[in-house]
């Protein structure tokens, strides 16, 4: 099957059909041509081409019916528009029906690339949403974002709502959450996909760069500026601009990006000439808005323009049913990027990982599991290769020298490590005889040592 994206013209004139087949093969397409609307619609049930481009008198079933017919299907082609008597009137029907654009006859070889081209860009990221829609009905995922709690199923309906539109987005929620990965989606599912994603933390920058860093500056605007600088919102141009910890930026330059929010323009630093400008803003937050409005330190104005949609974002905590796909996700995520034979992860780990509050949320459990495919080198990870941080205090088993007491739900891994090491200790580091109490070869005794890292403190090795 040819790579070629795939092109439907549906005329009743042979000529031109010919015509326009022969100029778009010659642009590097494959085209098939369909005289009316009957076999227009018997060549998409075979294949869904990536454009369809229709002209709106043919025989038989109108242009405007094959569109409507296309349309209750929800096919993924754009649809164009040919005719020979472009009218205001056809260009609002059309739009209205969501076709992407219209051809005049007798058609321009360049407008027709230009519209072939961009049409059959819009065809694969709408390929592109529809497939990544398929995958969260089926694996609780969206882009980068991993969950099945129904929390978490509708922010991924309102991002898949939201995305193909311009409207500003305040994302909010606890540090560590994910806010930066729910913006790059909305990118990702975008329009604008193809266009620069430009991110700026408003808390990570001085007060004194900020201005510069989002606005750009001129030649000689401060000390130290050698050159011309681009500002955020150009480098952003025709794409997507997130700012993270929107509420730590200056009361006063959030004026000014209102004002260009408004506007659409921007002027550098030291600069005098207003540039334009067309980017998607996105902001988050990790701070309770209502109270950076009440303290001031959130304009109201600048609050009402970012906040058309707010997408809040639910700690994991209160979705604890993820935290077992979200630790798969991570260890996969670990497996792919390095050369590590970990396979997965036991039932006592799991355990752990749901037992935990995660105050730092998903980062701080992505950061666990790296941690723990790195200690564990092979087979399952046990709740002992996880940080000392996951477990609940007093969990683990207690010993006084002459017992070991070990409460329900420690794991077996942990039971062990306590019991070696407290007859060590009874015997005095003598380890040819713990290794008999044991009923363990010394071998074994040593190597269990060595991955708890008892080498060195358990006093000085004696064969007596």
């Amino acid at each position: 099957m040819s790579d070629q994206p795939k092109i439907l013209i549906v005329d009743d004139q042979k000529n031109l059909l010919e015509s326009l087949k022969r100029v778009l093969e010659g642009f590097g397409y494959q085209v098939a041509v369909a005289p009316d609307a009957e076999k227009a619609l018997d060549l998409v049930d075979e294949e869904t081409p990536d454009l369809i481009i229709i002209d709106l008198n043919l025989p038989g079933k109108s242009g405007q019916e094959l569109i409507d017919e296309l349309q209750e299907r929800n096919i993924e082609s754009t649809l164009v528009v040919l005719t020979g008597n472009a009218s205001i009137d056809s260009a609002i029907w059309a739009t209205r029906r969501g076709v992407f654009d219209y051809l005049e006859k007798p058609v321009n070889a360049d407008r027709l690339r230009s519209v072939a081209d961009r049409g059959v860009e819009r065809s694969s990221l709408r390929k592109e949403v529809a497939q990544l829609r398929r995958e969260t009905m089926r694996h609780g995922k969206l882009h980068q974002l991993v969950g099945r709690a129904p929390k978490m199923q509708e922010l991924y309906r309102l991002i898949d709502q939201i995305a193909p539109t311009n409207a500003s987005v305040l994302i909010t929620g606890e540090s560590g959450t994910g806010k930066e990965v729910i913006a790059r989606t909305l990118h990702r599912l975008s329009p604008r996909s193809q266009r620069p994603f430009v991110a700026i933390n408003c808390a990570a920058i001085p007060e004194t760069l900020l201005e510069s860093e989002i606005f750009g500056h001129e030649k000689g605007a401060f000390t130290g500026a050698t050159a011309a600088r681009a500002g955020c919102f150009e480098q952003a141009h025709e794409g997507t601009l997130f700012l993270d910890e929107i509420g730590e930026m200056p009361v006063d330059l959030q004026s000014k990006l209102l004002r260009v929010l408004e506007d659409q323009k921007v002027r550098r630093v030291g600069g005098g000439k207003e540039i334009g400008v067309d980017a998607r803003v996105l902001a988050a937050t990790n701070a309770n808005v209502d109270g950076l409005l009440e303290s001031g330190k959130f304009r109201e104005d600048l609050y009402f323009r970012l906040n058309v949609f707010t997408l809040e974002i639910p700690p994991l905590r209160d979705r604890r049913e993820d935290v077992p796909v979200l630790a798969e996700h991570f260890l996969n995520e670990f497996r792919n990027e390095n050369d590590t034979r970990c396979a997965s992860l036991s039932e006592e780990a799991i355990g752990t990982l749901r037992g935990h509050d995660w105050p730092g949320n998903v980062r701080e459990l992505r950061n666990a599991i790296q941690r723990a495919a790195i200690l564990c080198s092979e087979g399952e990870i046990q709740p002992h290769h996880l940080p000392p941080t996951l477990r609940p205090r007093g969990s683990g088993p207690q010993s006084d020298g002459k017992t070991v007491t070990v409460q329900v739900g420690t794991s077996i891994a942990e039971t062990e490590k306590a019991l070696i090491l407290a007859t060590l200790q009874a015997c005095g580091g003598k380890k040819p005889e713990a290794a008999e109490i044991l009923g363990i070869s010394l071998k074994t005794l040593y190597t269990r040592l060595h991955d708890y890292d008892e080498i060195e403190t358990n006093g000085a090795e004696t064969t007596s």
